[in-house]
């Protein structure tokens, strides 16, 4: 699969989002409980557009993903590659009409044992409008702008600290967080779109401690800050090179320039 192609499918896919919004009162509807999240009508929605669109091209993928689980289709099909698919990341935005909130395909030509390191290109399509994507060696691109991009009138660093929820919090993240005072916290509620946004510069980095992430939240989104010029890793620094659909409740810190990445490392690991 070409990176155009895969451009195709994700515009297509953010096209009937915007319109089932529009027409559909109760997309929003919990249709599904989990042990630590929801299924909206909205979250099945994409997933069966995605179907649509591998349907109308006659492919047969693996597909990866947060509410279908690890799957084929067309069910019983031999598959030829690999996708890596958060339907709606930010969920909650979308249901309460924040416009902040996209999808995420991630594609490896590999159909077993798929590894972060497989992956060969990703695409990000947000809601907004904007769409990041890269090609493993090619560069990382917003609507076909080259990234990061030259960010004008930023005088503070910013970054997305997600605490929320977490078991624990490194007593040396609080503290960061009392006495930093040239630093501006956004949290968006999308940690896909979050990451992309550190590859354009916009964000400096994105921290998350809640041992929540599962490997099709971020492994678009890591291909396209990689590409970037940025880094994704645990919290301990261990990039992530794991079996993609066995990643599961990790941690991360993402950054694009090597020393804000290097001093929120050493911060979350001092005592």
């Amino acid at each position: 699969m070409e990176i155009e192609e895969l451009l195709e499918i994700s515009s297509e896919l953010r096209d009937s989002v915007k319109t089932y919004i529009t027409e559909t009162a109760d997309y929003g509807e919990i249709i599904e409980r989990r042990a630590r999240d929801v299924t909206r009508r909205i979250d099945m929605f994409a997933e069966r557009a995605l179907e649509k669109a591998l349907d109308s091209r006659n492919l047969c993928a693996r597909i990866i993903s947060e509410e279908l689980g690890d799957h084929v289709f067309p069910k019983g099909g031999e598959p030829k590659f690999t996708l890596i698919f958060d339907p709606i990341d930010g969920s909650t935005n979308a249901i309460l009409g924040i416009p902040f909130f996209c999808s995420s395909i991630a594609y490896s030509p590999k159909v077993d044992h798929v590894i972060f390191d497989d992956i060969q290109a990703s695409v990000v399509a947000t809601i907004y409008g904007k769409t990041f994507y890269a090609v493993k060696g090619g560069n990382a691109f917003v609507d076909g702008k080259k990234l990061p991009r030259n960010v004008k009138g930023k005088t503070k660093l910013v970054l997305s600290i997600y605490t929320y929820g977490a078991d624990s919090i490194p007593e040396s993240l609080i503290q960061f967080q009392k006495e930093a005072k040239n630093v501006v916290v956004r949290v968006l509620g999308s940690i896909a779109a979050e990451i992309c946004l550190v590859a354009e510069g916009v964000l400096d980095a994105v921290i998350d401690v809640r041992d929540l992430i599962n490997g099709y939240d971020v492994a678009g989104a890591a291909l396209i800050l990689r590409e970037a010029g940025g880094t994704v890793t645990d919290l301990k620094g261990k990039e992530l090179r794991s079996e993609v659909g066995k990643t599961q409740n990790i941690s991360i810190i993402a950054a694009l320039e090597p020393e804000i990445y290097k001093r929120m490392l050493e911060m979350l690991s001092s005592k």
